[in-house]
């Protein structure tokens, strides 16, 4: 057949299935609280959003990256400054929301309005020069992922606070990729191929329209997700149509079918890294929120299908004990994870986050609850420095510090804020009657007519009390995450048992709800040792544009790691002055005694979460005790009583994974 009319059947296919049952309109199983509801929340965790609201996004220099998009000069390819007015914007507003902090958001609100103002009659609203675009050229390479983010940006603040200036201003900015780009107009191609010639083909190039042409033209398409939600708030049909055709259109552009091959991936007979040679992950999963979006709109099972698939392989896989993802930005061949270097990407935590809450929402399975914690309790606020907020580029479960701190602003700095902002909307969800507690941090929920207190401080502690605030008595079933890893949860309402508390599922408590009425909650946490799974060596080679990928070597040397509940620990040396090297080489030079049990000690500091533990080593081969410390507490990169190093130094060494005895 020609190859020109199989990809014309190809495209007629996928848009025919694309356009199936549009009119099937998902219900979500779980509809997020509003984060104006989610209050005073304390603890470690609440701590540190309170470090990146009062530190990090007051103290930051947005203006400066304003003035770039107003005075709009760019012409070069780089993505690190055009992306932070986007970020900031959600990230300021929804934390001056939840925080209570007008301060902050009126300097968000200036700021949204300053970028409003520069927006062009045509709509754009990005950093390219005039100059260098045309209607041959409309946009530069990054501009549709620099411009992602503040698509999403403006509807947030619109749907937070019903600000119609911003909900213009995304409408024309849309319209100006309409305008450019759709049927028998420009198109989203990685590179100058055309199908079929790029059928199959490595492509290592900077492209016009669709971003690094390594990634094969999934930074155009991730724009699927934000127009699709424009959708969905103003009900315009062109917007939907115009989400469907870019989806329809990723097989042909890609020119490796990958969208189709997602069904593989869902059958489990492909891997999501074989979907075509290099994707980076984070784009990856921008662009599965889009697919689940226009599941949510039109019903389509199988855009359903590609995303749980392809979340349960990166699950199963790729996942690291900490509940991060991602190897060199992408992802790997079978079970490759190594423990150090260039992984857990910020950028690809934020988007892991999203994509989890929404297979959450539309699921009401407790199990992305369950990734989502294990993500929150480790890796968010490890990649988080203690001092400024400011969030590291890639935070490998061993490694040095405080190198890489502080590197930005770019990409993953400004992640990590917009995912800590997001962290409250992930708490708490609703469904009619139905109310679902999904994270257990102390904080309060003050609804319109159901209100309550959660007490304790969980993680550090592994029970609490969730308390009824509501001055009048109101029904509802409470759902009770329990989480997958307890293995004897007790459950009480005003002292009396509750039967059926079973883990990986929720508990429904039916019951109407007199203020003061007590919930009490025990996730009793197993502490234990356990040894790296699919542990290899590995060895590194580049691609042209300087891409890390990985090749396996075989080892008989197998690290392991102590875990207590959700909560993973580290040796790290900013705590065990006593060895002291501060650059312990931990692969080399510790050795641990897993068959004796950790004992709980004092925190050596109070602004940490604990507990703490001391175990048994050896240290160059003479027996030590050590300390053990939640990998969450890694931000805090200097000795409080001691002098600070320089911040590019690798100065202090830390690891989850160590070598036993």
């Amino acid at each position: 057949m020609n190859m020109k009319i199989y990809a014309v059947l190809v495209l007629v296919c996928l848009m025919t299935k694309l356009n199936a049952r549009s009119h099937d309109k998902v219900v979500l199983l779980e509809n997020p609280v509003p984060v104006s509801s989610v209050k005073n929340i304390t603890g470690f965790y609440g701590g540190r959003m309170k470090l990146n609201r009062d530190i990090y996004l007051k103290n930051f220099p947005i203006n400066r990256y304003v003035d770039f998009i107003v005075e709009r000069q760019h012409i070069q390819w780089d993505w690190t400054k055009a992306e932070q007015h986007g970020k900031w914007i959600e990230s300021a507003y929804l934390s001056a929301i939840q925080g209570g902090d007008d301060e902050l958001l009126s300097k968000a609100h200036a700021v949204l309005k300053r970028i409003i103002d520069s927006q062009e009659d045509n709509g754009y609203l990005g950093a390219t020069a005039r100059s260098y675009r045309s209607g041959k050229r409309p946009v530069r390479g990054m501009d549709a992922y620099e411009l992602y983010f503040v698509f999403h940006a403006f509807m947030t603040v619109y749907e937070q606070t019903g600000d119609e200036e911003a909900l213009v201003a995304v409408e024309k900015l849309a319209d100006y990729f309409l305008k450019y780009f759709g049927p028998d107009k420009l198109e989203f191609w990685p590179s100058d191929l055309r199908a079929p010639e790029n059928k199959r083909k490595r492509v290592d190039a900077l492209s016009d329209f669709a971003g690094h042409g390594v990634h094969y033209s999934w930074e155009g398409t991730l724009l699927c997700d934000p127009v699709a939600r424009l959708y969905e708030l103003t009900g315009k049909k062109k917007y939907l149509d115009w989400s469907k055709w870019v989806v329809g259109n990723i097989d042909k552009w890609s020119g490796w079918d990958a969208f189709s091959r997602l069904d593989s991936v869902a059958d489990g007979t492909l891997g999501v890294d074989e979907l075509q040679p290099y994707v980076h992950s984070h784009t990856f999963q921008m662009n599965f929120m889009g697919f689940l979006r226009l599941y949510r709109i039109t019903g389509d099972k199988s855009l359903f299908r590609k995303v749980e698939g392809a979340w349960e392989d990166i699950h199963k896989r790729q996942m690291y004990i900490t509940g991060g993802v991602s190897v060199a930005e992408h992802y790997e061949h079978g079970y490759v994870k190594p423990v150090s270097g260039n992984v857990v990407e910020t950028c690809a935590t934020m988007s892991w986050m999203q994509l989890t809450q929404m297979l959450l929402e539309l699921t009401g399975e407790s199990k992305y609850a369950d990734a989502m914690e294990r993500l929150m309790m480790n890796h968010v606020f490890a990649a988080q420095d203690c001092e400024t907020g400011t969030c590291r580029y890639h935070t490998a479960p061993n490694g040095t510090k405080p190198a890489s701190y502080f590197h930005g602003p770019d990409c993953c700095t400004a992640s990590g804020h917009r995912i800590i902002s997001m962290l409250p909307t992930f708490m708490y969800a609703e469904r009619g009657k139905e109310f679902f507690v999904n994270q257990y941090l102390p904080s309060h929920y003050i609804g319109k007519d159901f209100a309550f207190q959660i007490s304790g401080n969980y993680p550090e502690v592994e029970d609490m009390e969730l308390t009824v605030l509501s001055e009048k008595a109101v029904d509802r079933v409470l759902n009770l995450r329990i989480p997958s890893w307890c293995k004897a949860p007790r459950v009480s309402v005003n002292g009396k048992n509750v039967i059926g508390v079973e883990p990986g599922t929720y508990l429904k408590i039916s019951r109407k709800w007199s203020k003061g009425d007590k919930v009490s909650i025990v996730f009793p946490m197993e502490e234990r040792w356990v040894m790296r799974e699919h542990h290899s060596k590995y060895t590194t080679y580049t691609l042209p544009r300087g891409e890390i990928m990985y090749k396996e070597e075989p080892t008989d040397r197998i690290p392991y790691a102590f875990l207590r509940g959700p909560m993973v620990y580290c040796l790290d040396m900013v705590w065990n002055k006593q060895l002291c090297n501060d650059d312990v080489d931990l692969a080399k030079d510790i050795r641990l005694n897993v068959s004796v049990k950790p004992s709980v000690v004092d925190k050596p500091y109070a602004n940490m979460v604990g507990p703490v533990y001391r175990t048994k080593a050896l240290y160059k081969g003479s027996e030590v005790e050590v300390l053990l410390t939640p990998f969450v507490d890694i931000g805090q990169w200097f000795r409080p009583s001691g002098q600070k190093p320089e911040k590019n130094a690798e100065m202090f060494t830390y690891g989850i994974w160590l070598y036993k005895e």
